[in-house]
């Protein structure tokens, strides 16, 4: 069983956080859940299988499930997505940055919002299969990344100005953990809230309301994981939110679970945000 992630070339590394690679034997496999939910996290990510097609689903575990193509785009989220593996699991996920993919998708990033398997050939063509051949013949994990750091690369579209007012506003969520109150950003940035959202739109595929909300439940998972005893109170309180129930609905509806809930004895998930398994501890109930 192996997961290592591997840097891009210098010429990506403004667009894209990281490659991993993952290699499971499911048949020789079972300290690791096959039953993952995927939780939003604000960015895009693209695989590349080379081992065994995974299934999804955006309505639970227990639903029916499609396979995922080959080499695909999973959109922006605002809903969790279970996935299901099996067989031999081999692949590279690209871990774009919040505003990384546009810079190699000449499109509007929110047609793809809650997309899930979006074929990259029905976007680049052949030249998709022709990759997925050779990851799959060459024998080195770096070789793999070499190839897909030439294919990306011929692949950049020229810089775009207007890309940097989202990339600016997207740092100042994060320093304000997701509270941040985008009309006192007007002035700073010499353009108006509207615009800022069509750019939003546009170039990550949510709007500055939805990426706030993402940023500030995601550290509510953070949280969580830290300190799994933590209060209700004390969790809705530190992500920003000064109502218990909104708070709990808003976590919910990007969960799929209340926060009350979500460590459960009868659960075999392993949970991934921040696109990175949260591990789920020994089960603690939140008091209020």
């Amino acid at each position: 069983m192996k997961a290592e992630l591997f840097k891009p070339s210098p010429s990506l590394n403004r667009y894209i956080d990281s490659y991993m690679l993952v290699d499971i034997d499911w048949r020789n496999t079972e300290a690791v859940s096959t039953i993952w939910r995927l939780i939003p996290y604000g960015k895009i990510s693209m695989l590349f299988l080379y081992g065994e097609p995974h299934e999804y689903s955006l309505n639970g575990p227990t639903t029916v499930m499609q396979r995922t193509r080959q080499a695909f785009m999973v959109g922006q989220l605002t809903q969790p997505i279970w996935l299901k593996f099996s067989g031999h699991t081999r692949l590279i996920k690209i871990q774009f940055k919040s505003s990384g993919a546009q810079r190699f998708l000449p499109l509007h990033m929110e047609e793809f919002k809650d997309m899930p398997s979006l074929d990259l050939e029905a976007i680049w063509g052949g030249s998709v299969n022709e990759l997925l051949e050779q990851i799959q013949e060459t024998q080195s994990d770096e070789e793999r990344i070499g190839r897909l750091n030439t294919f990306l690369e011929k692949r950049l579209l020229p810089q775009q100005d207007m890309v940097d007012y989202v990339d600016y506003t997207i740092q100042q969520m994060k320093a304000y953990n997701g509270n941040l109150a985008i009309k006192g950003l007007e002035q700073k940035l010499g353009i108006s809230t509207r615009q800022l959202e069509r750019l939003f739109r546009a170039k990550i595929g949510l709007s500055p309301k939805e990426m706030g909300k993402i940023i500030r439940l995601n550290s509510a998972f953070s949280s969580l994981e830290s300190d799994p005893g933590i209060s209700l109170t004390s969790l809705s309180y530190e992500a920003g939110y000064y109502d218990q129930s909104h708070f709990s609905r808003d976590f919910k509806s990007i969960a799929g679970v209340s926060p009350s809930k979500l460590f459960s004895e009868s659960s075999k998930e392993l949970f991934v945000t921040h696109g990175q398994c949260f591990m789920k501890q020994k089960p603690a109930a939140l008091s209020a």
